[in-house]
């Protein structure tokens, strides 16, 4: 149902580009620094929203690639702090072991006398 779905919409943009295309057949004349070519205007409207659409790919791809880049410095920073995080931890759980092992080891103290 899904690519049904892109199947048709793709049908309809290009009957969409197709209607656009023959109302726009006209030449125009562009005025480049020293060459004046003439061009179907609908060419160049394509031509144009083409190199639009590159542009903007090419600028979300670095937008992209920098966000990658800080989610990448931002996975490591945390990796990092849940790393000391751990290391304190095993720490003080250590250090409260040996306070226990010390308080089990003066009552066996306490009931060997008895």
């Amino acid at each position: 149902m899904k690519n049904q779905g892109r199947l048709l919409s793709a049908i309809v943009l290009i009957l969409l580009v197709a209607v656009f295309a023959l109302l726009n057949t006209q030449r125009i004349v562009l005025h480049l620094i020293f060459w004046q070519p003439a061009f179907p205007l609908v060419i160049v409207l394509i031509v144009s929203v083409l190199i639009g659409a590159l542009i903007a790919a090419l600028l979300s791809t670095v937008s992209i690639y920098q966000l990658k880049k800080q989610i990448k410095d931002l996975s490591q920073d945390h990796d990092q702090i849940e790393e000391k995080i751990k290391q304190k931890y095993d720490e003080r759980l250590s250090q409260q072991q040996k306070v226990y092992q010390k308080k089990i080891n003066a009552l066996k103290g306490q009931l060997a006398k008895k």
